[in-house]
């Protein structure tokens, strides 16, 4: 009896543990499920946004190309985009040019764009195509314009170096060194290279040629230009020496070929300016000439003065 009565005990706690955990199991399955369900709609909020965003924005785009007015204004978009492309292929002037074709690609670019279903590859090419002009026509403006001067270099430019433009003129500039020297300073050696070019903004200079006084560098005038322009291995034209104390401008001339080397413009316009400069020092030259032969003439008409000056000469130490 007593067995029977423990086994019946045994059997409904066992009945009663049973119904006690099932509640608990489902608990946990709902808790899982509500966390597996949970997890990926919080991850898809963002997503779900940026979708909307960019549905927002194509059916306000949509509503623009749709509009009757743009539709009718095409046509003319289109026309006037070619119309500036074809103005500019027939410009000589660089900057010119490069402003109308970034004016005609980018009416391009709004033409395709206005359509309900744009070509993408002409679309995308034109794009290319301003940006590419753009970066060109910059890069001309600064070449031409530069940096604002001072009034001092406004002044020196218009005087000296207006073959330049004020851009180069700039970059000259910034490429050189201003320099105070004194009185018989020794710019150049005849024969003899000098990695360097001069020019004389305040002062002379004077020119020896073979031991002989041959000419006067002015203010404005160029020293070893000659050899800057023939090559690197080229020795000086004359010995150079200052005449009083000089304000100049020094460049160094591997520095300065390296640079005009990237710029044909700027480098165009420097040989102009060193060759215009050596013509006038070559007539200097020739009008000193003619007035030695002039004095020399006079002299033979006057013995005793013509041995004075030579004693005079020969006291004279040229350099």
């Amino acid at each position: 009896m007593m067995l029977r009565s423990a086994t019946r005990t045994s059997r409904v706690v066992s009945t009663m543990l049973a119904k006690s955990r099932q509640p608990t199991i489902s608990i946990c399955r709902i808790s899982k499920a509500n966390k597996s369900t949970t997890t990926p709609s919080a991850a898809a909020v963002p997503t779900k946004g940026a979708a909307a965003w960019t549905k927002i924005r194509l059916q306000n785009w949509n509503t623009v190309v749709q509009d009757p007015k743009v539709k009718e204004a095409l046509p003319y978009i289109g026309n006037a985009a070619y119309v500036a492309l074809a103005s500019g292929f027939l410009m000589t002037d660089m900057l010119s040019l490069r402003v109308a074709l970034v004016g005609g690609y980018a009416g391009l670019v709004s033409f395709h764009a206005l359509h309900p279903r744009p070509l993408q590859i002409p679309l995308r090419w034109s794009a290319v195509f301003v940006l590419v002009n753009a970066g060109a026509a910059y890069m001309l403006a600064m070449d031409r314009f530069g940096a604002p001067l001072s009034k001092e270099e406004e002044e020196l430019y218009q005087n000296h170096f207006s073959q330049l433009t004020k851009g180069q003129f700039y970059q000259l500039l910034t490429l050189g060194k201003k320099q105070e020297v004194p009185d018989g300073s020794i710019l150049t050696r005849e024969g003899r290279i000098c990695p360097r070019l001069y020019f004389i903004e305040k002062g002379t200079a004077k020119v020896f040629h073979h031991g002989a006084f041959a000419a006067n560098v002015d203010e404005g005038g160029f020293v070893n230009d000659v050899a800057f322009q023939i090559g690197e291995d080229e020795g000086a034209y004359g010995t150079i020496v200052t005449d009083g104390e000089c304000s100049i401008i020094v460049w160094d001339q591997a520095e300065l070929r390296e640079h005009l080397e990237s710029r044909s413009d700027m480098d165009r316009n420097t040989k102009y300016l060193l060759s215009e400069h050596l013509m006038k020092s070559l007539l200097k030259q020739r009008e000193a000439r003619r007035w030695n032969q002039k004095i020399q003439q006079r002299l033979s008409h006057n013995p005793q003065l013509s041995q004075q000056l030579q004693v005079e000469e020969k006291q004279i130490q040229y350099p």
